[in-house]
């Protein structure tokens, strides 16, 4: 399928590992011109270059820009950075890096301050700088959000209180500017298997005495398909989901979980 978009921009943020980098290489690939951005410089330059060695594609149509998602002065100046650089904007995915596991008990006020910026207001930030352009001719916006916020855990107060923010920020904005040829979605990872899953399996299995092995095979055995799910595989909904190929999507969650939500509504 033609995604439509080798004439588009995009800006994907905290896209220099794991599922933000899995999506701007999918785009890439499909012919977007795209800046990727995250707060480390020199994690952007080397996957940057990383990508450009792997996909067959105009190197100069990929590009980075720092943007600590903690400090709303550098998410200001990489997003009007980088649109400049792409001479406008058609399609934003925002990223945002997981909370840490805490549960209420354990959590600070000051946690609670971090996490907000680090996960709604920038999100809410990118957008607001986003939608001027996006509304000059229509354009997407892709919100990455854990499909566990269906199912919040004692250990995951942080996210749970935000990231159903992002969600609901995502049907406001759609139905606010669907007349503005704006789309507005989101796409929910679980079982995606990144660095963070594999963090996630080791600690499984030193919290519970089993190998990696038995680790992994427990994450897999509580999904449907039986298996984890690969980066690829992401970066192909995601690309979708944002392309003029999904054109009457918005208002949306797409689910890329291996059926684990399968049982909601």
């Amino acid at each position: 399928m033609d995604l439509d978009v080798a004439d588009k921009s995009a800006i994907v943020l905290a896209g220099s590992k794991g599922l933000g980098r899995a999506v701007a290489t999918q785009l890439f690939a499909e012919g977007a011109s795209v800046v990727i951005t995250s707060s480390d410089q020199d994690n952007l330059a080397d996957t940057v270059q990383e990508i450009r060695d792997t996909v067959d594609e105009n190197p100069d149509k990929l590009q980075y820009r720092v943007c600590d998602l903690t400090d709303p002065d550098s998410i200001e100046s990489g997003m009007t950075g980088a649109i400049d650089d792409l001479g406008g904007l058609d399609i934003l995915i925002t990223n945002h890096g997981g909370p840490p596991s805490r549960t209420f008990a354990e959590t600070t006020l000051e946690e609670f301050d971090d996490v907000y910026q680090g996960v709604v207001r920038s999100t809410v930030q990118a957008c607001k700088i986003a939608l001027p352009y996006l509304e000059e001719g229509g354009g997407s916006i892709t919100n990455l959000v854990a499909a566990s916020a269906l199912e919040p855990n004692v250990s995951g107060s942080l996210a749970n209180v935000f990231r159903p923010g992002v969600y609901g920020l995502s049907k406001t904005m759609a139905n606010e500017f669907g007349g503005d040829g704006i789309r507005v979605n989101c796409v929910a990872p679980r079982g995606i298997y990144t660095d963070r899953i594999e963090y996630k399996i080791d600690m499984l299995a030193d919290e519970e005495g089993i190998s990696i092995e038995e680790a992994e095979q427990q994450r897999e055995e509580e999904l449907p398909l039986s298996r984890l799910g690969s980066p690829e595989e992401f970066g192909r909904a995601v690309a979708f989901v944002a392309s003029p190929a999904a054109g009457f999507t918005t208002g949306s969650i797409l689910h890329v979980d291996g059926g684990w939500s399968s049982s909601a509504f």
